[in-house]
């Protein structure tokens, strides 16, 4: 049997860290074996939730030092492209939490750097292991509603201050340059990789708006929405960071074909011309391979597959580039075409 993958976290800003390091720790084809961060109370907690005790202030240090197979990435979004870079120099795989990027040119940066290097890049988006968007995506491609006219989508919460994130997520989350904006860039890259996939590719053109509307002592916007055009359908995405009850009422995914509604919540409801009152469907197991982040990458680098879904690469670098042209949109007041390639030429 192969030895487990040696596996190193690089950056714990990011709070969606912690229960991906409980998946980690349970999995026997990987270890755990060191950690970097330049938090000093972030590697004591580390320290007491898993028991490893080969820390890091610096990322080269570790990388050099420890030699890992992989790397988790959860730093601040706009840091992901140096460490990318870095693990790419020696070989080193990577996943990275969502978003893949704090901007398109970074995420292009990363997409290059992991081709030339051919190590297995993995975008986390947490939506990757929800059953009930793998079942809803089945009854789609198997036609059961018809063709896709619409996709409503609406993520968010009361806002990270108010949910209780730590004081090192909400640094970056608050900082236009760390994390690509606000609620806008924390949100609608979950959206756009719904539509991508549900829509079978990038839409012509998008149109977003977004503002600070409720929380004054911030510097970025707290809400947003982004209108994606397809050549037969109009996508929209809400972001939000200011519900006064998160989650009221839920943000279940609409998907509005010509022959059937699909309501994607907890569970699975399809509702067609024949069955106007809906049917539950019973929700899809997920894959081998894909029950979580941690047992996808480790699958991935084992089998020498790339990262499926949501996690591919390329998918979430599309997705970035939406949440860009979104916005552009915002900052002009126009709607903007897609592809996006300015940046290819500054």
């Amino acid at each position: 049997m192969p030895s487990p993958l040696k596996i190193a976290v690089l950056g714990m800003a990011h709070d969606h860290l912690w229960g991906n390091l409980d998946d980690l720790i349970k999995n026997k084809n990987a270890e755990l074996v060191a950690g970097a961060d330049p938090h000093a109370n972030l590697l004591q907690k580390f320290r007491e939730q898993t028991g490893c005790e080969r820390l890091y202030e610096g990322y080269d240090a570790l990388l050099d030092e420890v030699k890992p197979d992989a790397v988790f990435c959860f730093c601040a979004n706009a840091h992901h492209v140096d460490l990318v870079e870095m693990c790419a120099a020696r070989g080193i795989h990577i996943m990275v939490e969502k978003p893949m990027a704090a901007a398109l040119e970074q995420a292009d940066r990363m997409l290059a750097a992991s081709r030339r290097a051919g190590i297995c890049l993995m975008v986390n988006w947490p939506m990757a292991w929800s059953r009930p968007l793998r079942t809803a995506l089945r009854l789609v491609r198997e036609g059961q509603i018809g063709d896709l006219w619409q996709i409503t989508w609406r993520g968010g919460h009361a806002g990270p201050d108010d949910i209780g994130c730590s004081d090192e997520f909400c640094e970056f989350l608050f900082d236009k340059d760390l994390n690509g904006g606000g609620a806008f860039a924390d949100y609608s890259g979950y959206g756009a990789c719904l539509c991508l996939m549900f829509m079978n590719g990038s839409p012509v053109s998008v149109m977003g708006m977004a503002g600070r509307l409720v929380k004054k002592h911030l510097l970025v916007d707290d809400n947003g929405i982004l209108l994606l055009r397809y050549p037969e359908a109009i996508c929209r995405l809400e972001m939000t960071w200011t519900e006064a009850v998160s989650h009221v009422p839920p943000h279940d995914p609409v998907l509005y074909g010509k022959d059937g509604i699909i309501i994607a919540g907890s569970e699975v409801m399809l509702h067609t011309r024949e069955d106007k009152t809906g049917t539950s469907i019973p929700l899809d197991a997920l894959p081998a391979g894909q029950a979580n982040a941690t047992d996808h990458f480790v699958t991935c680098i084992r089998d020498g597959i790339a990262p499926q879904g949501q996690t591919c690469p390329e998918l979430s670098r599309n997705a970035q580039e939406i949440m860009e042209a979104g916005l552009r949109s915002v900052t002009t007041g126009m709607e903007v075409q897609l592809p996006v390639e300015d940046h290819l030429f500054r």
